[in-house]
């Protein structure tokens, strides 16, 4: 598992632990383990790097449809806007029965993006095709379910805490892989 140059980073790109998370917008679990995750990125913020890629999952009907905004939003430089607004409105637009852009549309508004530049982008080809892509690289690695986590490459067993993530993350970067196994 290699960090790619088009993921979604923050952190130190020069951080000795790499954690990737596999997630879908409308997974409550997800939902559950983005405070998590925010207060572990401040935590380790030298000496760890993040990557989040798309997995949305069938079973959700807004799944894919957020995936698209946030790509779409990313387009316009507001990946991480977009990413921690729909967190945070989760409650307001997950698990409904059919796909509703109209959300997303006025989430892309509250954020300041260009509402006609987003809707092209969120239809276009190459949106569409960026979230598959971390769609099938998730399922090449057999992930069945979201969030899944790697840290340095390896996958990991979601953490029950803050400080069962925490203890992971401290042991990896005192024992941070190869160079190579991370290019």
């Amino acid at each position: 598992l290699e960090l790619k140059g088009d993921d979604y980073t923050q952190g130190n790109p020069a951080a000795k632990a790499v954690l990737v998370e596999y997630l879908d917008f409308e997974c409550e679990a997800c939902g559950a383990y983005y405070p998590v995750i925010k207060q572990i990125k401040e935590e380790f913020k030298d000496d760890l790097v993040v990557a989040v890629r798309y997995f949305p999952l069938s079973g959700h009907k807004n799944g894919l449809a957020s995936a698209l905004a946030v790509e779409a939003a990313a387009r316009q430089g507001k990946y991480w806007e977009m990413h921690d607004y729909l967190f945070e409105k989760q409650g307001e637009w997950g698990e409904k029965q059919k796909r509703d852009d109209s959300m997303f549309e006025q989430y892309a508004q509250d954020i300041g993006l260009d509402l006609e530049q987003f809707k092209e982008d969120r239809d276009s080809r190459s949106v569409s095709e960026r979230v598959k892509r971390d769609q099938n690289d998730a399922k090449r690695l057999k992930l069945s379910g979201t969030p899944s986590f790697f840290l340095n490459g390896k996958k990991i067993q979601n953490p029950r805490s803050f400080d069962g993530f925490k203890k992971l993350i401290s042991e990896a970067i005192q024992n941070p892989p190869p160079l190579e196994n991370l290019k």
